[in-house]
């Protein structure tokens, strides 16, 4: 079953997010923070839906660069989708190694469709 991490600080966005990908079979794991979210990575994890803001002034680019970086137990290339309010964020997001940015809103369907392309695609392991 294929492991995605989803981090976003919003609970109620996380656990909808969450809840549809199960629905879709993933596996996934709803983190609140970078902190969490590293923790909770492994070699086995496939994906991660990564929020571009999270509480207390931390960016999920942070995330994304220490993954890029190898300083997390997810493989490098682990596939990450950042997800923003704010479009103008993509075009960093994209620089710090995204493989893709999804603009909030989006239908709950291309999430799922995202990941099952990005995984066919060899993106992630």
């Amino acid at each position: 079953m294929t492991q995605i991490i989803v981090v976003d600080d919003d609970n109620t966005n996380s656990s909808l997010i969450k809840m549809l990908l199960e629905l879709d079979g993933f596996s996934v794991e709803a983190c609140e923070d970078q902190d969490k979210a590293e923790a909770a990575a492994t070699a086995q994890t496939q994906a991660f839906v990564i929020d571009c803001h999270l509480a207390r002034g931390r960016s999920g680019l942070d995330l994304l660069r220490a993954i890029r970086a190898g300083e997390t137990n997810a493989a490098m290339e682990t596939a990450v989708i950042i997800t923003s309010g704010d479009y103008r964020r993509e075009e960093e997001s994209m620089s710090a190694g995204a493989n893709l940015f999804l603009l909030k809103p989006y239908p709950p369907n291309d999430l799922s469709e995202a990941i099952s392309n990005l995984l066919n695609q060899g993106g992630g392991q």
